[in-house]
């Protein structure tokens, strides 16, 4: 009966044990609820029994457009888990595409002055260089509302975005699209 009650308890031990090593005991920020790696972005465990020689990484989903300017297209990003994922979502759809297939749908000179994510809801602000440098046409706004929306709601606390220019909301960027509300996916611009 004793050895029994032993080898229970050594099992529970163990199971405790397994349990607390799979989690990483990561929490948001404070003030940054919404901004948790998204599973897919989740860092890459080492090989068994080898410490990590290099810094976790997480994958980053952007959209940028196909030549046309018919479709969007994910590009997949490797980079170092941080713990504001989606602001370097933007960045990195601000830095555009190494894709020669793909262009970027960004206009030049756009600075990113902050991503919040409140209430599943993604603010994501602009300076107004968004508005100024945008070449318009309904196609090319087409294509950068849905990148910005689409990149963030990659993440799976992320279900609408609102644009913002110079911190506050604006009815359109170029004269095609209301942006004045939280906008949801479009999986109908994506290229399957």
């Amino acid at each position: 009966m004793r050895n029994k009650l032993t080898l229970l308890l050594a099992a529970l031990l163990l199971t405790v044990t397994f349990l607390l090593a799979g989690c990483d005991g990561a929490t948001p920020a404070p003030g940054q609820s919404g901004t948790a790696i998204p599973p897919k972005a989740a860092e890459q465990p080492s090989p068994a029994g080898t410490a990590p020689n290099s810094e976790s990484t997480m994958q980053l989903t952007v959209y940028h457009a196909t030549k046309d300017a018919m479709y969007l297209v994910p590009e997949i990003h490797k980079v170092p888990v941080n713990s504001h994922p989606a602001r370097t979502a933007i960045e990195l759809l601000l830095a555009g595409t190494k894709n020669t297939e793909l262009v970027g749908v960004m206009p030049a000179g756009v600075k990113l002055k902050n991503v919040k994510v409140k209430e599943h809801i993604a603010y994501v602000d602009f300076d107004d260089t968004l508005i100024k440098n945008n070449k318009g046409g309904s196609a090319g706004e087409i294509l950068l509302v849905g990148a910005i929306v689409n990149t963030l709601t990659e993440f799976p606390d992320i279900q609408k975005v609102q644009i913002l220019v110079g911190g506050k909301k604006v009815e359109t960027i170029a004269g095609h699209i209301d942006v004045s509300e939280p906008l949801s996916r479009s999986e109908q611009i994506i290229k399957k």
